[in-house]
């Protein structure tokens, strides 16, 4: 589970030139005297940022129509930027400006190919600025492509170059979350668990950190689970599942802003917490409802786990020798398939319970079952 925090123009606003001299302010007279060029690259970085921050958009202008606007401005600098040959610029600022764009494309639909040319575009930029002003919002960024292109180790170490510059509290509990999330995935749990409660006690009472706190507890509950200690799973599931009403772990099935890598993961979490409010609940009934959507939850989970033709990742690959995201993925595979079974043997004794035949719902909720996730 990843949670983005960085907004669609925020990185336009801070971009440094080639020399380290410049931010985001327009060309003295004398750097255009030493360089005629940076007039119109600075002129071209303002149209890219009123592009990207388009029209305040009003409470009659629907959703859709919004999004799509939003991408053909979008669309529309990126044309300018290849036009004026920004990933090859000696100014910086372009550069960042395009791996910024390229990522907002593909945060808008979905195409992984963007993601990749971000990626390399802000990787050029911050080896030529790895320390300016520009640099620490481009890094964000750039882990967050990395999430995105499942490349967890180059993320690992983007969140540690990105995340001791963060000032602001809640970003730094997220992205710190982002990190934990980015450990285990390449089997490192023991350190991911130590992350995770570094992370609830930098929130404390940091203001607006409640959903960052809700889904640490979650990387927390499948941490455990993973390292198979159950019973801590579940206690710690049971807890974040009591939050809210309707309980947490639907709220994981469409939250914006919250992504999965791969998109299977989301699984775990809504089994767990399924699992733990059909063994907290005292009507017969619904215990068999969460106990079947735990059943169809894990199956979902497996069957996406057990694909054959899994790819490991760039980074991985260039390690050399057994690739780390396929030991762990083997190694929770087996574990989901115990809790699969689990869940099934419980639910076999539910049903024992029920009085009376006919009793039994064929699906637990209108909003449940795989077709409607």
């Amino acid at each position: 589970m990843k949670t983005a925090v960085l907004l669609a123009a925020g990185l336009l606003g801070v971009a440094l030139a080639a020399s380290g001299a410049r931010a985001d302010t327009p060309p003295s007279i004398w750097d255009e005297a030493k360089d005629p060029s940076l007039s119109e690259h600075w002129a071209l970085h303002v149209r890219v940022e009123r592009l990207l921050s388009g029209p305040a958009r009003d409470e009659e202008t629907p959703r859709l129509e919004a999004i799509g606007d939003a991408e053909r401005r979008t669309m529309a600098a990126l044309a300018m930027l290849e036009d004026a040959g920004a990933a090859e610029s000696p100014d910086v600022m372009l550069r960042f400006d395009l791996g910024t764009v390229l990522y907002e494309l593909a945060d808008k639909n979905g195409r992984m190919d963007f993601y990749t040319r971000a990626a390399r575009v802000l990787e050029g930029a911050l080896s030529m600025s790895p320390d300016g002003p520009g640099s620490t919002q481009a890094l964000g960024r750039l882990a967050e492509a990395y999430a995105k292109l499942d490349r967890p180790f180059d993320e690992i170490a983007t969140w540690r170059r990105y995340i001791p510059r963060l000032l602001d509290a809640r970003a730094r509990a997220v992205d710190t979350m982002n990190l934990g999330e980015a450990e285990m995935r390449i089997g490192r749990v023991d350190d991911a668990l130590a992350t995770f409660r570094d992370v609830m006690q930098q929130l404390g009472d940091v203001p607006g950190g409640e959903q960052t706190y809700v889904l640490t507890l979650w990387d927390i509950a499948v941490a455990l689970d993973r390292t198979g200690d159950a019973r801590g799973a579940l206690e710690t599931a049971t807890k974040v599942t009591h939050m809210t009403s309707p309980p947490t772990h639907f709220l994981l099935k469409g939250t914006e802003g919250v992504f999965f890598v791969p998109a299977w993961e989301r699984y775990w979490y809504l089994a767990l917490g399924s699992e733990a409010i059909a063994r907290d609940d005292r009507d017969a009934r619904e215990v068999v409802m969460y106990l079947m959507e735990a059943e169809d939850e894990w199956n979902e989970y497996i069957k996406g786990a057990s694909q054959p033709a899994l790819e490991a990742s760039v980074s991985s690959m260039k390690r050399g020798g057994e690739d780390p995201l396929q030991l762990a993925r083997l190694s929770w595979l087996r574990i989901a398939h115990l809790r699969r079974d689990r869940v099934h043997a419980e639910l076999g004794a539910a049903r024992q319970r029920l009085a009376g035949p006919g009793r039994e719902p064929k699906r637990p909720f209108p909003w449940s079952g795989s077709g409607n996730r």
